[in-house]
Parts: C-alpha cells; structure tokens; sequence
C-alpha cells in the first residue's frame, strides 16, 4: 500500500524538489520507504506501507532493461499466478512483491494487462520506447487516483493535496462540485471539488503522450447486472462459498501483522468466520469499537461472534465527548469534504487497530453486491405511488412531509421517509441518488444558494453517464449498479481508505474481489432480494458459519447519537458560519437550521452535519 505522485513539465528546473514535497505530503500513505524516478521533463515517485516483500519491494520497480518504471498503490491477489507464466515466458524477477509483476505483464500485454488483474490498485507506468504513461484505476474503486492537465502540464496523484503542492496548482473549488457535496453528501463521478483537479474513474485506465501531450482516458471493464447463471439454489450456495473462501484466502497473504474489522453485522462477521477457517493455526485478530450510548453500542454481536471463532480480540469504548476531538485530525486527510458521519468511527476503528496490526479486512461491499439495502426490496411496494401522476405526488408529498412526527430520535421517519417524499417527483433511479444526500436539489437552489445560479441538469449529469449501460435492466437492478458505479467508489470506499490511510493502514475487502463481485452481478435477482429479504443467497450460505442471530440482523451500520451530539456544538457550529468567508452561503438559512434543530422544533441532523464539515474542510484547505 502506498502513495504515489508524478508530473510532466517542460517548466519545473528542479524535478527533485518538487516530486519529493508531493510525495511528502503524502506520507501518511507510506511512511516504511520513499522513491522517486526523474527523466527529462518527467517525475514520478512514492511513499510505501511495507506489506510484501518488505526488504525488497521498495519503488519504483523497473523491467530487465530499465525501459518499464511503474509506482505503485494497492495490492495484486494473483500475483502468484500471473508470476509463474511470466517466468515461464522469460522473465526475470529481482523481487517477490507483486508490483514488479504489473512492469513484466505490461511488457507482454500493454493495457490489455488489466484484464487479468485480480486487486485493489492505482498506478502509473511510464514507457520509454513509447514515450508514453499507463495510469490505471481498479473496477471498483478501491484506490483513489486523481490527474489534472493544463497548460501542457501532466500532474497526477493518489489524493488532491499532493497535486496541490505542485508549483502553479491553485485551490480554485468548482461551484459545481460543491453543489453535488450539498446534495448528495459526497462527491460523485469523475470531478473533484477542485477546478482543475479530476478523478480517474474506476475501472478506468488513462494514456498521456510524452511526444504530444495528448491525454485519452478509456473504460476497460464495466459490470453487468443481466443473469447470466440458471443454476438452483442448492447448487449456488457451494459456489459462492467457494468464491468467497478463494477471495479470504488471496487476501490473507501479509508480511505483516493482519486482522479481521469485526462490528458484528454479517457481512464482518463471515469474514471472521472464514479467515479463522484457513487460520487455525493461530487466532485471528479481531477489532471492534462501542460507544458509552447503549441504543449505538452493537459491540455484544461482535463478542459473540469473537467467543464463537476464538479470536483474539480487542474493544475499545468511546464517548461523546472523546469523539469531535477526531474530527479535527480527520479533516486534514480528507482534500475534499465528505457528509458520512461514520467517518469518525471508521479513524476511531482504523486508529485502534493499527496498534496491533498493518493490514485488516472488511466486510466493504456485501451490501452493494447482493442487495443489502432496504431501499432495494422497499421499491417493490414504492413501484404503486411512482404509478401516480405527477400532479397528485407533487401536491400530495409536501403536505405529508409536514405532518410528519420529526424527532430527534425517530431516525428513519426524520431522515429516509421524508427524504423519499422530498423526491418523490423523480425516477427511482435518481431518487435512489438522492437517498443519502443532505438537501433535495431544490433546498440547494432556493435556501442555501439563493443568489447563485445553479444548472438542473448538474443534480443528474452523474447518473445519466452511467445508466445507458443499464437501460435494459429492471428498476433495482438500475439502483444497485448505480450504487457500485457512484455511492460506493466515491463514499463508501473514499470514507474507509482515507480513514484506514490517516493511520497507515491497509484495509482488504474480500466482497470487492473482482471474481466475487461478477459471480454475484450473474445472480438473478430473487436471489439478492426475496420478498422482504435482503442478501438472501449470502444468508443462506452464511448460515452454515454463524448463528441465525446474527445472520438475521438487520441492517444498522455505524449508528451514532449524532443529533444530540450536535447540540453541544451549536455555538461553535453558530462561530464557524458566522467566520465563513464564501459569499454564496447563506448563512442566515444555515443559522435557521441549527435554531430549530437546537429548539427541538426539526431534526436537521444531516443537514446541520453537512453544513460543519464542509465549512471545516474550507477553513483548512482554502482558507488557511
């Protein structure tokens, strides 16, 4: 695991200096080694988290000729295989790490190497007989990689900051990006919230010509949902089992020390299961955190998944009051804002159990994959109001939202009902994009940007992009590749690698390998969904590991007592709006937020929580 940066620039004298203050600030990511790679006009380099071959994997990694450099982030899980047909075609290795596999497959297959690639990943290979860069993103977006292109000068990066410490890189945010922030309570698609900053998309690769300074981006995998497998149950649920142990396993190979992220939930706790089935030899290390506020506290499931396997584990409970100091170390790693509060139990995780290990594993992804989501089922019944017209759903949803009981400890009608209702005139596809967002795109427009000009068609530009590719799918099916394609990559998995990487640690997911993720994507649907039951193949084979306690618990997540936690906060949140410096804010609608939610007239949690960390994120990374 690592981070990596580089530039091309007819205009910087001192390659040296610069590559190493873009690689410094990016030493969270690696702090074990440092490397660089200059040519004429050209730098690359990196900072490395030793996981394989510690003593020789340093970067970059060269060919036999030195002709092929690459840098390197992430993780290749059949390095293994592809290593032992390289050899047999030739090749020489100099080290066991899995990177110098990626310089010898792309000398035997150029791009198309990406397609026999099992792993999480980001890099870049320079070419000198080409004259030209391979950068590469993985399909799912496990790993960040970020470029920006102007002026005939190439800069890339695994996060903003680095790319921001080039000369002439300014800090100019895009309006437009912090408009999908406020609505969506992330960033999606392919911009950044910096103008000139953009991201590689997943399962993207992009070519940069040295000679011409032509730069082409193009897709190389891409996911479908259509069923491809007409098997029976009773003969998928093998097949699946033997997916997932092959993908446990691959992820089980570590130098160093290595644990299991265990909340108690399914998904964690079939990992657990599994790694302690190839494990036996020794305990596995497993890591939960709770909190003093018993409703939010879940870590008994995890002790007793713990006590069920054996595992050495480990527990730390927190409260409120050690919570927000966090906040003010998270934000500084975080280069663009992010509205999931479970940002400060994941820090408060990957804190914890980077004292005892280097690389863990997660349960990422089960949900997205094989239908975890309430929503998924929720829209079988929900396909009856999208038959109303519009007229009876536009004057019938306000005055439902208002006769709402909105109490702070009420979460699901606070948040999710009212969400559905706030967006009931759109599609499911879009209003599945909306679920997790702070405001309705009208709330953007009209109350917290009243005198900006805001495009409509900016709220949709990301889920059009994607949905042509499933436009013969059924609704949930639309809903669920649009999750993997935007909430995932560019929330969920944005969340877990800035949060384990601010504390130099390496998260695995076993539900994201790549031969996992396409068997499930050839699953029917009822196998995801049935009737009102979620994930319902993986329970059905999980059932087999753990007891019908946990494999029948319903969905809870990172839980936190987040709308008390704001009260304690309003003055400063009040000081923070009050020192904003960007005009375009209205800062007497955020203030009015905070009132009623303070006076226990609305629950205002996620907007009020979106409004805090952006303005927090500004201060650091604009501001000061």
């Amino acid at each position: 695991m690592c981070g990596i940066a580089g530039f091309y620039s007819k205009k910087i004298s001192d390659q040296t200096t610069v590559i190493g203050k873009m690689t410094d600030a990016l030493e969270h990511r690696g702090p074990d080694a440092e490397g660089k790679f200059l040519r004429q006009n050209f730098a690359m380099g990196m900072r490395r988290l030793a996981i394989i071959d510690l003593g020789g994997g340093n970067q970059p990694i060269f060919n036999e000729d030195k002709t092929i450099a690459i840098v390197f982030n992430g993780e290749i899980y059949n390095f293994s295989d592809l290593r032992e047909k390289l050899l047999k075609k030739g090749h020489r290795f100099s080290s066991r790490a899995d990177t110098e596999t990626l310089v010898h497959l792309y000398e035997e297959c150029g791009e198309k190497m990406l397609n026999q690639i099992n792993g999480m990943f980001a890099f870049c290979i320079y070419d000198r007989e080409k004259k030209s860069l391979l950068l590469a993103r993985d399909p799912l977006g496990k790993k960040p990689l970020y470029y920006s292109f102007k002026n005939q000068e190439f800069i890339f990066a695994s996060e903003p900051k680095a790319i921001l410490a080039f000369p002439r890189c300014d800090r100019a945010t895009s309006l437009q990006a912090m408009v999908k922030y406020f609505a969506f309570g992330y960033l999606p698609g392919q911009e950044s919230i910096y103008k000139n900053i953009k991201k590689l998309l997943p399962g993207f690769y992009l070519k940069f010509d040295l000679q011409n300074q032509k730069l082409e981006t193009k897709q190389y995998w891409s996911l479908s949902l259509v069923p491809k497998i007409k098997l029976a149950e009773k003969e998928l649920i093998p097949c699946l089992e033997k997916k997932l142990l092959e993908a446990v396993e691959k992820r089980l190979i570590s130098d160093v020390p290595l644990g299991v992220f265990l909340s108690g939930g399914l998904d964690s706790s079939l990992i657990v299961a599994i790694a302690a089935h190839f494990l036996k030899d020794k305990k596995v290390q497993t890591f939960s955190i709770g909190f003093r506020e018993k409703k939010y506290d879940e870590s008994r499931f995890a002790q007793t998944v713990a006590k069920q396997y054996h595992t050495e584990h480990h527990l730390k409970i927190f409260k409120g009051g050690e919570i927000f100091p966090a906040l003010r170390k998270i934000i500084p790693k975080l280069d663009e804002p992010l509205a999931d509060p479970s940002l400060l139990p994941t820090y408060l995780l990957a804190r914890f159990a980077r004292e005892k290990v280097t690389v863990a594993l997660s349960g990422d992804g089960g949900d997205e994959i094989f239908g975890g989501y309430p929503k998924y089922f929720l829209q079988q019944y929900l396909r009856y109001y999208d038959c109303l017209p519009n007229w009876m759903k536009q004057n019938l949803a306000p005055k439902i939202a208002r006769l709402l009981p909105l109490r702070p400890s009420n979460k699901f009608l606070n948040y999710k009902l009212q969400k559905f209702i706030q967006t009931s005139q759109y599609s499911a596809p879009y209003r599945n994009q909306f679920w997790t967002g702070p405001f309705t795109p009208s709330e953007v427009k009209k109350n917290l940007f009243p005198e900006t000009k805001i495009e409509t068609e900016w709220f949709f530009e990301d889920a059009d992009y994607f949905l042509p590719q499933c436009k013969n799918q059924g609704i949930v099916e639309q809903m669920m590749y649009l999750d993997m394609k935007l909430i995932l990559p560019e929330m969920y998995l944005y969340k877990v690698d800035r949060m384990s990487m601010a504390n130099s640690l390496e998260v695995r997911s076993p539900f994201l390998d790549r031969d996992v993720v396409e068997f499930a994507a050839s699953l029917p649907l009822a196998q995801k969904i049935h009737g009102r039951a979620t994930k319902y193949l993986l329970k059905k084979m999980a059932a087999k590991y753990l007891s019908k306690e946990i494999v029948n618990r319903g969905k809870q997540g990172f839980g936190l007592p987040l709308a008390y936690w704001i009260k304690n906060l309003e003055k400063e949140i009040l000081r923070e709006i009050a020192q904003n410096p960007d005009p375009r804010i209205n800062k007497t609608y955020c203030a009015h937020l905070i009132n009623a939610h303070c006076r226990n007239k609305q629950d205002h949690t996620t907007k009020i929580w979106s409004i805090y960390i952006y303005l927090l994120w500004q201060k650091h990374f604009l501001v000061n």
